[in-house]
């Protein structure tokens, strides 16, 4: 618009939530990695009413049905799919995850959304994708590279691309603060006796508990 361009016809939208007048479902949402940030997605995405399936092999399915999401495994999900967003941790298990061989298994015309890691998606096939149009668009903040390289092939697909610098904590409300807050809060839960919230090896509670619970040893 600030071209004095209206309308480009090449530049159609989708609708995206159910409609019940008309019966339609809505887009198909595929989650891959129900963790702490694909839960939050699914709980933004529930009030437009599309369809989310979900695949996550650590999570229970008790997470699933709380969050109205269908768990489906990884293959199911690709071929489902319309929508596809990455929210995963960087693993052996997830690394190149979506090649050509699992971009092969989704439905023509699907969009990919990855803001979890850039080496989770491969770019030389993504992009291959793109300029078939068998991935009708993709969303990015991570790369496999990162800052970009100029010349990289995904810099140069045009409006089948939104683009973003990987700064989630770039802003006024994240950054480290939110952290110093958990890591303190941790801290004087454990110093007053009581089990932190965020314990990564649970393996070692019982043997903490037998040693240390509701022992406070601030003054």
């Amino acid at each position: 618009m600030k071209e004095g361009i209206w309308r480009l016809p090449e530049l159609q939208g989708l609708y995206l939530g159910s409609r019940e007048q008309d019966d339609y479902p809505g887009m198909t949402v595929g989650i891959v990695g129900m963790g702490r940030i694909g839960s939050r997605v699914a709980k933004l995405l529930k009030p437009w009413g599309c369809p989310m399936i979900g695949c996550d092999p650590y999570v229970a399915d008790s997470h699933f049905e709380e969050l109205g999401v269908e768990r489906v495994d990884y293959d199911t999900l690709l071929s489902r799919a319309e929508i596809i967003t990455f929210h995963v941790t960087l693993t052996p298990e997830t690394r190149q995850m979506f090649n050509a061989e699992a971009i092969a298994k989704t439905q023509p015309g699907t969009i990919l959304i990855n803001d979890s890691r850039g080496q989770v998606v491969n770019g030389d096939a993504l992009c291959d994708a793109l300029e078939s149009d068998h991935i009708a668009a993709a969303a990015l903040d991570v790369f496999e590279d990162e800052p970009v390289d100029p010349d990289a092939r995904i810099l140069k697909m045009g409006d089948k691309v939104l683009l973003s610098p990987h700064m989630v904590s770039s802003n006024l409300r994240g950054g480290l603060h939110p952290g110093l807050i958990w890591a303190t809060k941790c801290v004087l839960a454990a110093l007053h006796g009581d089990v932190p919230d965020a314990v990564f090896n649970k393996d070692v509670l019982p043997t903490w508990e037998q040693r240390y619970k509701s022992k406070n040893i601030l003054p």
